[in-house]
């Protein structure tokens, strides 16, 4: 397929999707929303989505901001990135849509270079951009039964809509199999399985992905959680990247709540750094 075959088709699929959450949104707008007593469910900060989708009737805006450092020899990489949007919308009882958009990230990298005269030179690069955004769904097709967990399913597809040289250019598809188990009141497992076909500076490959997350409630508004993250493999021929995070969640109300993250990669692949802050709203 050329370029321009290509470019046409995508710009179709996406056009014909976001009228599809438009038509989707609207009619969610006139169906019936019953008061809820219990807090919302997010699908951040941690990178483990939850099984729960939104309750019918309702949306969920998620959003916030996170710094990323790594370090590559003596090359150094910072990227800020936001507002990492995620709008979920619920059409049906235990299924949602998403629309999802990672934001604008500003990339500054510092290269390292010959020593000349005693002092090391360094150059500097600075890049900018929006990324492409992302369309799903989510659905919770099994609820916990003593030792059965729950179970749920992402689809969703990236667009190429973002800036030249940070958008994929082209679409590609993700499923991710979720699973959680409520060990009790306070203590809570959960995790992850994804494969993607996303692609890079080399073409499209198969990347899989897997999570491992512990969540404690440490009041009725303090959460923490512990979480372990992968990507089998991070890029095309490249090696896997494993990454442990931990952070906070506190509930202002039932349908309004901050968080913080902080994490760290654990092998040369993954990222040295990172840490975020964010919000979720349920409307």
């Amino acid at each position: 397929m050329n370029c321009r075959n290509q470019t046409f088709l995508s710009s179709l699929l996406t056009s014909g999707l976001v009228a599809l959450f438009a038509s989707a949104a609207g009619a969610q707008s006139h169906a019936k929303v019953e008061a809820l007593d219990e807090p919302l469910i997010t699908d951040r900060p941690d990178f483990t989505e939850s099984t729960d989708a939104v309750p019918l009737g309702y949306s969920q805006l998620e959003a916030g901001y996170t710094f990323t450092y790594d370090r590559e020899g003596s090359d150094r990489v910072r990227e800020h990135t936001a507002p990492e949007l995620l709008l979920r919308i619920g059409i049906v009882e235990n299924f949602e849509l998403r629309i999802g958009w990672e934001g604008y990230s500003w990339t500054d990298t510092q290269f390292e270079g010959e020593t000349r005269g005693g002092r090391r030179i360094t150059r500097e690069d600075t890049s900018n951009g929006a990324q492409d955004l992302s369309l799903g769904f989510k659905y919770k097709f099994v609820e916990q039964d003593g030792k059965i967990p729950h179970f749920g399913v992402i689809g969703a597809i990236t667009v190429p809509s973002g800036s030249e040289g940070i958008s994929s250019g082209d679409v590609y598809p993700e499923v991710v199999f979720l699973w959680a188990y409520d060990v009790n009141d306070r203590l809570a497992i959960a995790g992850n399985v994804g494969v993607a076909l996303p692609n890079d500076i080399h073409g499209r490959f198969v990347q899989t992905s897997a999570s491992l997350s512990a969540a404690f409630a440490l009041t009725d508004e303090l959460g923490t959680y512990l979480e372990y993250f992968g990507f089998y493999p991070n890029a095309e021929h490249s090696d896997a990247a494993h990454s442990v995070n931990a952070g906070f969640t506190y509930l202002i109300n039932n349908d309004f709540q901050i968080d913080w993250r902080i994490g760290l990669g654990i092998n040369e692949e993954a990222d040295d750094f990172f840490t975020g802050v964010g919000f979720a709203w349920r409307f």
